[in-house]
């Protein structure tokens, strides 16, 4: 029997050439040290580091781990080491502008990126917005041309009334409907209202009404706390800090970003990163075609990206942000196609410019990740637009992750054959509407054979929820998407549910309130505006429930649902009434009323408890989360469960009920005989829990613990308030 090795890795108590790297009292002071000696390893060998912060940039090539005993790069214990692609800015002395509040000083190294205290700091811009606020994520924050601006000329009387001088900036230019370029700004002159930028993208989705744009990198721009700007020619950076006094120059909290990637892997299989924090670095996996260079079996669970991508525009650079990268798919030298599988399961994805990951390979599984405001630029490097989550591989698993409020106009696209989409919670998509079209989930027409898209939450976006697109003529209907099967979701403050195409599925779902008023929440698409072909002639459209369930409108027609099966569907302005109570997230119907109709239910949900698991989308937390009722929320005295998210990975969940927060609080299973613990689950999927009668105006708490290795994760305090019946 061969046992792994443990080797430890402490940036503090280390040293790379006297240790041994076997204990915690001789380790390695660099995770690169470390690797080297994985390269002479066994499968099964590790790299356990310590707390601390590690700026390096590691290279992996020819390591060979196996799926059952890969080779493990991880926090040790609980610890949660940060892979660091900063360095402390510490100059000898700051210059203070009192004035303007700027602080300045030279400094040795190049950055693209700022943070104090570890959060990110805004590039110099206008029109004014910032990261903290996350008014960056808002178009009302960005200049708006006028439709009299043509190729390489923007015209907007805003800039003029601002007097700046934009010449030499760096400008975000969404002028490409989904897809926004950057160029710098060749000439302008203060009090002119046009601008004039190098249109060299050629054909583009230019749409006169719809351009937006705002500039940055420029010293004329820094006028507000949390901005700064860095003159890579002179190497000064000018900062004016949110407290409006400059660092100390021993302090570092003050932060620049020299580098994109803290992990390069190429021509190795059977590694996993495990409890480690990236904080402004990012991790790129590739194979590369015709030389066996391939990678497979590569997993991320568990990682924190914090702000993983950042643009160069500091630098005066158009490139696109490095985003995370794991490409297990290219051509072997015999010019056959290699998939290998990579895995991201339990991570976040938080504040990175570009898209936040991209996948290929075959089988690969995205599962139980959390992608939060990332893309406040909205630039992509693909012209036909890109995606907060971007997988091209055969067959990929996207399942119970969390997608809120990024910037990009398409939340999760697949872009592989028969991807499988499930338990996915969107919300907020391109909800500052940075971006012209897009849907929470978009599926291009080539790529909807087979594809499964189902039990999934979209709401809260300008954009669609879920989407089978076309191509904006079908060629006779020859381009059409074929096969998808759209089932089981629900959609609400979205613009709509589309699917283009033929030969599709749409049952049980669910969908009202659209964002834009009068559109049909769910749209079955009959025929696009510019075309004659009619789709969907044998689409099977079943057991659906929205407030206006069509054909879609155009020609001057609303049309009826197309479809070689069309049968029990409900459409009605009323939907909402023969539901629980959707607005507090129960969307089970009414049990008798028209969704419940002799057990064959309309929408995703059954009116029975029997099963004591109502499905709830997204990713799970070590602790409960998404309570219904909303945290807070008024409801009626009938109401006979309350529901929640159930804990990751959860054994069995234990519940505690009362009117007394304080007790709530305290509870715990020793206080079975007490007034508040309720029970305990058998198992780890139940998440309803009956409730007894319920008191009008009262006020009543709960708290679910979930159980999980022996521990208890305790729950946060939830609470709802029963009304007086006269108001109900």
């Amino acid at each position: 029997t061969v046992f792994a090795t443990h080797y430890i890795v402490d940036d503090e108590a280390g040293d790379d050439d006297r240790n041994s790297g076997l204990s915690t009292l001789s380790p390695f002071k660099t995770i690169s040290r470390c690797v080297h000696e994985l390269m002479s390893g066994s499968p099964g060998d590790e790299c356990q580091i310590r707390t601390g912060r590690y700026h390096e940039e590691v290279t992996i090539n020819g390591l060979r781990g196996t799926k059952d005993k890969p080779f493990r790069i991880k926090g040790y214990g609980d610890e949660r080491p940060v892979w660091d692609g900063t360095v402390p800015i510490q100059p000898k002395q700051w210059d203070y502008d009192a004035h303007s509040g700027i602080c300045s000083a030279q400094i040795d190294q190049d950055i693209y990126a700022l943070l104090l205290g570890d959060e990110l700091m805004t590039a110099a811009r206008w029109p004014n917005a910032k990261w903290s606020d996350k008014t960056i994520f808002n178009n009302k924050y960005w200049g708006h041309a006028d439709k009299s601006s043509t190729h390489g000329k923007l015209i907007d009387q805003d800039l003029a009334e601002s007097k700046i001088n934009a010449t030499g900036v760096m400008g975000i230019l969404n002028i490409g409907s989904f897809v926004t370029f950057v160029r710098e700004i060749i000439h302008h002159e203060p009090g002119s209202a046009e601008f004039i930028y190098k249109h060299d993208m050629g054909e583009i989705h230019w749409h006169s009404n719809e351009l937006q744009y705002y500039f940055e990198a420029g010293l004329e721009l820094l006028d507000a706390p949390e901005e700064w700007f860095y003159d890579v020619k002179t190497k000064w950076l000018f900062f004016i800090p949110p407290n409006r006094e400059c660092p100390e120059s021993n302090s570092t909290a003050l932060r620049g970003r020299t580098f994109d990637y803290g992990v390069t892997v190429t021509n190795a299989t059977g590694i996993t990163f495990s409890n480690l924090t990236f904080l402004a670095a990012n991790i790129h996996a590739s194979s590369i075609d015709n030389i066996e260079s391939h990678i497979d079996e590569i997993t991320l669970n568990s990682i924190a990206f914090k702000f993983p991508s950042s643009s160069y525009r500091m630098l005066g650079q158009n490139d696109t942000a490095g985003v995370t990268l794991l490409d297990a798919k290219a051509r072997g030298k015999g010019g056959h196609m290699v998939m290998g599988r990579v895995s991201v399961i339990n991570s976040t994805f938080v504040g990175g410019e570009n898209g936040a990951l991209v996948t290929d390979g075959k089988h690969c599984i995205i599962q139980n990740n959390l992608f939060e405001y990332n893309e406040w630029s909205g630039q992509t490097s693909m012209l036909a637009g890109g995606g907060t989550i971007v997988s091209y591989g055969f067959e990929d698993r996207f399942y119970g992750n969390t997608v809120s409020y990024n910037g990009n106009s398409v939340g999760y696209r697949p872009m592989g054959y028969g991807a499988t989409a499930q338990y996915n919670h969107l919300v907020g998509q391109c909800a500052g509407s940075l971006l012209s079209d897009g849907s929470a989930i978009q599926v291009q027409s080539t790529k909807q054979d087979e594809v499964q898209i189902s039990h999934n939450w979209e709401h809260d976006s300008p954009k669609m929820g879920v989407r089978f697109d076309a191509a904006a003529t079908t060629d006779g209907g020859r381009n059409l998407g074929y096969n998808g099967y759209i089932g089981y979701n629900v959609a609400w403050n979205v613009w709509m549910d589309q699917a283009k195409g033929d030969n599709h599925t749409l049952e049980h779902n669910l969908s009202f309130d659209s964002y834009w008023p009068g559109n049909c929440t769910l749209c079955v698409m009959y025929m696009l505006g510019t075309e004659t072909v009619i789709e969907n002639n044998n689409t099977i459209v079943n057991n659906n429930a929205g407030t206006l369930l069509s054909g879609g409108r155009n020609h001057g027609h609303t049309w009826p649902i197309p479809g070689a099966t069309v049968e029990n569907n409900y459409s009605g302005e009323d939907v909402k009434n023969h539901l629980v109570d959707p607005d507090n997230w129960d969307f089970r119907p009414i049990k008798g009323g028209a969704l419940d109709n002799e057990g064959n239910t309309i929408g995703p949900y059954k009116a029975t408890i029997a099963s004591s698991v109502y499905w709830i989308p997204g990713r799970k937390l070590y602790k409960t989360s998404t309570p219904i009722p909303c945290d807070n929320a008024n409801i009626t005295y009938s109401r006979d469960v309350v529901m929640c998210l159930s804990g990751y990975n959860a054994e069995r969940h234990h519940f505690y009920f009362g009117t007394d927060e304080a007790l709530i609080l305290s509870a715990d299973r020793a206080d079975r005989d007490g007034d508040v613990y309720q029970y305990s689950t058998s198992n780890g999927n139940t998440n309803m829990y009956n409730l007894p009668k319920l008191t009008q105006n009262t006020k009543y708490f709960w708290r679910v613990d979930t159980e999980r290795n022996g521990y208890d994760y305790k729950g946060d305090i939830w609470s709802f308030y029963v009304g007086d019946l006269m108001e109900e």
